[in-house]
């Protein structure tokens, strides 16, 4: 199985950092796609060795445009590959790409994931002290962290009339095998909406949740729903001057831990 994953990721390095430490194992292929100004993006991708793609056709409309990005990006996919659209502040369990690998995956199918939402940098690093989302290797929970919603269309969007869609999976998490369409649907403004009109591909038998796969989506504290739908506006996701020198000390250990695991594995 190969999977190739697109992350756009324009002023999102504060996330992206943490992203790439957690996920770059789990795919054959990331591309990263950002704008050309945005350095600190590129910088994490050279010092992960991971695919940088620097474009402005983002803005080719006079407002940002998360999907012309990622078209830009399917360009380079294999026809053969299965391409997994994933936000850059979305965590994957360890076990994502054994999980793919054993599923019996449809080339016709999309399938999408839940998250659970953590809020805030102090969160996050007291969550993988202990990494208690998966217990002795039956038991899948949420780690206390908030369940987040499934988008689910009971009487579909205006122009359909009334009619059921049903639940269909958001573009923090999408999985579509590449010989199943052609390009991502690029009509709206902003990072918004796009995702559920790529889903209308698909009926509703098509379109599969995967229960053994529990994302974690990292939020800046005081986020609001669609914040950065046109461009990134939330507070950096980082620790504050009023945090401990324990908390501190334990962002430092986690960084230098995760970075002796990738210089190993390379060895």
């Amino acid at each position: 199985m190969k999977i190739t994953c697109i992350t756009v990721s324009v002023g999102y390095s504060d996330f992206l950092c943490w992203s790439l430490l957690e996920n770059k194992q789990l795919f054959d292929q990331w591309i990263i796609v950002t704008d050309t100004k945005d350095q600190k993006t590129k910088d994490l991708c050279d010092n992960h060795n991971v695919y940088c793609l620097q474009t402005d056709v983002f803005y080719e409309k006079g407002i940002f445009n998360k999907y012309a990005g990622i078209n830009e990006a399917l360009k380079l996919v294999d026809g053969d590959s299965w391409v997994l659209f994933l936000d850059s502040d979305i965590i994957l369990p360890s076990m994502t790409k054994y999980i793919l690998e054993k599923l019996p995956l449809d080339i016709s199918c999309i399938y999408g994931v839940d998250r659970v939402n953590c809020v805030g940098l102090e969160n996050w690093i007291n969550y993988i002290q202990k990494r208690d989302s998966i217990k002795q290797n039956w038991l899948l929970h949420t780690a206390g962290f908030p369940l987040g919603a499934r988008l689910v269309h009971y009487f579909g969007e205006a122009r359909d009339e009334g009619h059921f869609l049903g639940w269909r999976p958001l573009g923090f998490f999408q999985l579509a095998h590449k010989s199943s369409f052609d390009a991502y649907p690029q009509n709206s403004i902003g990072a918004d909406h796009c995702d559920l009109e790529f889903v209308r591909n698909w009926p509703r038998n098509k379109r599969i949740l995967i229960p053994e796969i529990l994302a974690i989506h990292l939020e800046s504290v005081g986020a609001s729903k669609g914040i950065n739908w046109y461009g990134r506006k939330s507070q950096p996701f980082e620790l504050g001057q009023e945090d401990s020198l324990k908390l501190r000390l334990s962002y430092l250990w986690y960084k230098i831990k995760m970075k002796y695991k990738s210089i190993v594995k390379k060895c």
